[in-house]
């Protein structure tokens, strides 16, 4: 039976952790054995993404090998806060591991397009 470990923003253990996930603009996340699946939600901005890059780097430090993230509850998503998926893929690419990244409005789909990221790695509009 595989660990299934569940965090979400507002129901942590350690209130550090829950604040920290809140400013890196992370909902949730659900970790099962490798997979790691992220809910990001609202302004993803400049201000977000040294947050939500180290949020990404720990999970890949910790064993998840292949990340899911979510964008559907994203309403904005900065050019600044796109790249930090460029850091995560290299990270993962390290460890042969995946990323892809779902529920992309048509807003933030063609900001992650037009950086390129849709060549490394599958970007498209549903959530899981």
């Amino acid at each position: 039976m595989r660990a299934r470990r569940a965090l979400s923003a507002s129901r942590l253990l350690h209130p550090g952790a829950a604040l920290r996930l809140r400013r890196a603009g992370i909902a949730r996340v659900h970790v099962t054995g490798r997979l790691a699946r992220v809910t990001l939600r609202g302004e993803i901005t400049g201000r977000e993404a040294d947050e939500l890059a180290a949020e990404l780097r720990r999970l890949v430090r910790n064993g998840s090998r292949h990340l899911i993230v979510d964008l559907s509850e994203v309403t904005y998503l900065a050019r600044e806060s796109a790249g930090v998926f460029f850091g995560t893929l290299r990270a993962l690419k390290e460890v042969e591991g995946s990323m892809a990244l779902r529920g992309a409005c048509p807003r933030s789909a063609a900001t992650l397009h037009c950086l390129g990221l849709g060549r490394l790695t599958e970007v498209c509009g549903t959530a899981w």
